[in-house]
């Protein structure tokens, strides 16, 4: 598949990964009560296992087994969310910003991070 296609449905998947965590993340934080931090890490583990399906079948077309994929994804992941987190916990209590200011700093930087990642070992 072409790289063009590849990342344009890899950024549909995004897009659609995108709404589904700040949805979460919002509900968790402005109407249950949770903090940022926390709600941001259920929604990302939400929004992994979605995007995990969607990238597989769809955006890159995986022939490999899920048992290699799925680790590899894991990991790639792993990474995104570990920035995620450092970006959040860095605006919210260092730099006293709002919370989805964070998020949204983070949305930059973490797709960017797992499409090289994922486009270069997950899924090749």
């Amino acid at each position: 598949m072409k790289l063009s296609k590849r990342l344009i449905r890899y950024g549909t998947v995004g897009v659609l990964g995108t709404i589904i965590h700040l949805t979460i993340l919002i509900v968790l934080v402005e109407f249950i009560g949770f903090p940022p931090v926390f709600s941001s890490s259920i929604s990302f583990i939400v929004t992994l296992i979605v995007s995990y399906i969607l990238n597989y079948k769809w955006a890159f077309e995986a022939k490999t087994g899920h048992h290699k994929t799925l680790l590899r994804y894991l990991t790639v992941c792993f990474s995104g969310f570990s920035l995620n987190l450092l970006i959040i916990y860095v605006a919210v209590h260092y730099l006293g910003t709002w919370y989805l200011f964070g998020q949204m700093v983070s949305i930059v930087f973490v797709p960017i991070n797992n499409f090289i990642l994922n486009s270069r070992w997950t899924f090749r």
